[in-house]
Formats: structure tokens, sequence, C-alpha cells
């Protein structure tokens, strides 16, 4: 590769950067519009994507916020994580990661796009089993760290 010459990106990672700035367009609205005021032309226009790349990932509202809203779990996933792993050894150990985790959950880019697609779901049938596995999910991803780093503590 000649000097200064820019690396060619593949497909995939063209693909992803797409779906990234997708999803945090999407999280993005969900904040500014709620749910019933997102559509997918505005999450596209936001993202600066051509409509049919956006239909291409995500062809329907529902399967884009649900990716969203799994997108920001995963990523407050690892922060909370890393803050866990820098956490000091001692007895206020658990007392503080139940801090963690609340400041990691609670806060505005995950909770009101996680609170509108459950309010949505409550009158959209077509949604619901995506809420409802997607809370299962969390939940259940929560307590797995909660016991790898704490045990029997975590599960009292």
């Amino acid at each position: 590769m000649a000097r200064g010459a820019r690396r060619r990106r593949t497909q995939q990672e063209r693909s992803e950067e797409t779906k990234g700035r997708l999803l945090d367009a999407t999280v993005e609205c969900l904040m500014r519009h709620g749910y019933a005021g997102t559509t997918t032309t505005l999450i596209s226009e936001k993202a600066g994507v051509s409509r049919g790349a956006q239909l291409h990932h995500y062809p329907k509202k529902a399967e884009l916020v649900r990716a969203a809203i799994e997108h920001v779990f995963a990523r407050r996933t690892a922060e909370f994580r890393a803050a866990m792993a820098r956490l000091p050894e001692g007895e206020n150990r658990l007392s503080a990661a139940i801090d963690l985790l609340w400041e990691a959950y609670s806060e505005g880019e995950t909770f009101y796009p996680s609170l509108e697609f459950m309010v949505a779901a409550r009158t959209d049938p077509e949604i619901r089993d995506d809420v409802t596995a997607l809370s299962r999910r969390i939940v259940a991803e929560v307590e797995e760290i909660f016991l790898e780093l704490f045990g029997e503590a975590a599960a009292r």
C-alpha cells in the first residue's frame, strides 16, 4: 500500500458503521420525540443515511428501536463491568456496586428510550413480546454480573 493511501473499508465495516449511526440516531429520537413521535424517516435523516439503507438493516420501526435499546444496554453493561473492576475490595463493595448499577441504568440515554418502548408495548401487541424478552434478558445479565462478582452474597 502506498504511503498515505487509505485502506478501503470492507462492506462489513461500512454496514456496521451504518447500523451504529442508525442505533445512535434512534436513541436520540426516542429521547427527544418519544416512541410515538419517532419515525424511521426521522431516524434515517438524523443518522445521515438513506431510507433504503435503514430499511435494509431494520425493516420495521420496532426492530430498530429494540436494536437501539440493546445497543445502549450493551454499552452500559460494559461500562458497569469496567467500573466494578475498579471498585476496591471490602465490606462496602456490594453497596457500591448497587449504586453503580443504579447510575448505569437509570440515566437518560438508557432509561428513557427503554421506558418509551415499554409504554408503547402496553398497547402494541407487535412489540410486547420483544419488550418482555429484552427486559428478561437485561435482568438475567445483571444477575449474572452480580453472581460473578459476589457469589452467594448477591443471591441473598
